[in-house]
């Protein structure tokens, strides 16, 4: 049985690979920026941290059920308001890393937020056994997110 591709994929596919890249590709070749890693961790940070933080934080205060029932199986509403807080703390986390945009200063503060943010969640997800599609997937992409802010943090600081 094929599961079909939605919105969810298409979304962090989007944060975490396709838009990066062509902001790197246009910051290196179009604006001749020459610190790569500095420029991955622009833009991983940005779009990784900052819009799929926001955005999921956004989706799980306003649809609490989609994270806990499609991602977690947890179908007592109970879990919801768990599940809004969250998202308030995604919201935060994800207005940290857009800023860093624009105030490069927040950039390692945000890149480390996310960075342990994803690499706990990996870790609790890697733990969790009969997962479904949905969190195995999730599972891939934020080992995914770790390694790309990861790896160019380390050598920015370095």
């Amino acid at each position: 049985m094929k599961r079909k591709i939605g919105v969810f994929e298409v979304s962090i596919v989007s944060f975490f690979y396709f838009l990066p890249l062509i902001s790197i590709i246009v910051d290196m070749f179009v604006f001749k920026e020459t610190r790569l890693s500095q420029v991955i961790l622009k833009w991983c940070v940005f779009y990784g941290v900052g819009l799929r933080l926001f955005t999921a934080g956004m989706k799980q205060v306003l649809n609490p059920a989609f994270t806990a029932k499609s991602i977690f199986t947890v179908t007592d509403e109970k879990a919801f308001p768990i599940v809004r807080e969250l998202g308030f703390a995604n919201i935060c986390s994800g207005f940290m890393g857009i800023v860093s945009l624009f105030v490069p200063t927040f950039r390692y503060a945000a890149a480390i937020l996310g960075g342990v943010y994803f690499l706990l969640a990996l870790l609790q997800h890697l733990a969790r056994k009969n997962k479904n599609s949905k969190e195995a997937f999730v599972t891939i992409t934020n080992l995914s997110i770790v390694l790309e802010i990861g790896i160019p943090l380390v050598i920015a600081l370095i």
